[in-house]
């Protein structure tokens, strides 16, 4: 009786199961040792700073039912993480491109380090603004794809770095890049013009979905932990949505 029940609840599940993996298995991913529509992850994240620091106040500010996206011709990049609170943006792109998105990533550059090298640029994105205790999800269409849980600190000079988490997630160490600021960025201690910047983080690269309406959702819970002084961390807890038209 007990092998004649357990084969009637497996022939219920087997349906559920195969419907969930066809779900996640549906949503791909391209891999930090692959070059995105024959671009490095170097030049997209060269890229995505490049737009963020050229927004405006205005434009950088999510407007409730607007599209703060950069598109490119063969991908989107989403928001910057940092940006916190609950967004909800609402976009028209190509089932052709792919999808940037930022889970947690900072950058440093020379306008306010002067004489680092490229390297030491790239460092000082790692050990003095992705310090903390760093969680981040993302979701397709409901589904979770991607998944970040890690903790770093700095102790007697030398970063701890412990990860709890890390699926589907690449984490880059970019090789140095320019980055230019405009007059009116968003950042308000910005200095215009071209300098040499180095940047460190988390990302999820997704390949183009198919047509039709998707939602693509990634949240961020950012803490300092008790050792930190680094004035470069500071909580953040972000909720952002993109419902997507794919065409």
């Amino acid at each position: 009786m007990r092998i004649v029940f357990g084969v009637f609840l497996l022939s219920l599940l087997i349906p559920l199961i195969f419907i969930e993996t066809s779900i996640v298995h549906g949503v791909e991913l391209f891999s930090k040792d692959e070059a995105p529509f024959g671009k490095s992850y170097d030049d997209w994240i060269a890229e995505f700073w490049n737009w963020v620091v050229s927004l405006s106040a205005e434009h950088a500010t999510p407007k409730p039912g607007g599209c703060l996206i950069h598109e490119s011709d063969s991908g989107v990049m989403l928001m910057n993480s940092a940006v916190g609170g609950t967004h909800n943006q609402v976009c028209t792109i190509s089932s052709e491109q792919g999808i940037l998105i930022p889970m947690w990533n900072a950058w440093c550059d020379t306008s306010d380090h002067r004489g680092l090298s490229d390297e030491q640029l790239t460092k000082c994105a790692r050990e003095e603004y992705n310090l903390g205790k760093i969680g981040s999800e993302v979701k397709v269409d409901g589904v979770p794809v991607a998944k970040l849980d890690v903790t770093m600190s700095m102790i007697s000079g030398t970063l701890d770095y412990k990860i709890i988490t890390m699926q589907n997630v690449s984490e880059i160490y970019t090789k140095g890049f320019n980055i230019t600021y405009p007059a009116d960025s968003s950042f308000p201690n910005a200095v215009p013009g071209e300098w040499r910047a180095g940047s460190h983080g988390w990302w999820v690269f997704l390949e183009p979905l198919p047509p039709g309406k998707h939602t693509v959702s990634y949240n961020v819970r950012v803490f300092p932990t008790g050792a930190l002084t680094s004035p470069g961390v500071n909580p953040t807890s972000s909720d952002i949505t993109y419902l997507l038209n794919v065409t």
